[in-house]
Formats: structure tokens, sequence, C-alpha cells
């Protein structure tokens, strides 16, 4: 039986803790690339161009809306430095 790659660890840590402020921080050791969010649910979030968060480095997203925790999730887009797109779900 060949050997399997090992999962990729989702490289975002979400901050809560300044709403309605939001930050997700690189915890990786590498530059992910493209990173674009987007909203699932009836929240708000301002237009934003794509970017690219070096390792370490938090990107901070204004959200708004009546109850986020409720009915509201956030998408993350984003491509590794090989070229793979991901897309990650997070909860308010």
């Amino acid at each position: 039986m060949p050997d399997l790659p090992l999962a990729y660890p989702v490289p975002w840590l979400f901050i809560r803790d300044y709403a309605p402020r939001y930050g997700l921080k690189n915890a990786s050791l590498e530059t992910l690339r493209n990173v674009w969010c987007s909203l699932l649910g009836p929240g708000a979030l301002p237009l934003q161009l794509p970017v690219n968060v070096e390792p370490g480095q938090t990107l901070w997203v204004p959200v708004h809306g009546a109850d986020l925790a409720r009915d509201t999730l956030l998408v993350v887009r984003w491509r590794r430095e090989n070229g793979e797109e991901y897309l990650w779900r997070a909860a308010f």
C-alpha cells in the first residue's frame, strides 16, 4: 500500500475577541496567497481584494450582522505556495 500524504492542517487561527473586527492569523510557516473572504448568511462584509498573508500575520475582517453566531458563516479562500486552492468555513 502506498504512503498517503498527511492531511493539510487548517493554517488559520480565528480571532473573535474584537468583534465586529475578526482576525485570521496565519499560523502556518508558508505565505497564503490570494486570500479572500465571503459570508454565507445575512451578515455584511465590505468588498475586499484578495491579499497575501505572511506567516504570523493577521488579516482583520470587519463583519456586521444581528446574530452572526446563529446564522452566518465566514468562508475563507486561499492558495498555498504550490498553487493548490483551499476553502475553509468558520462559525462566529
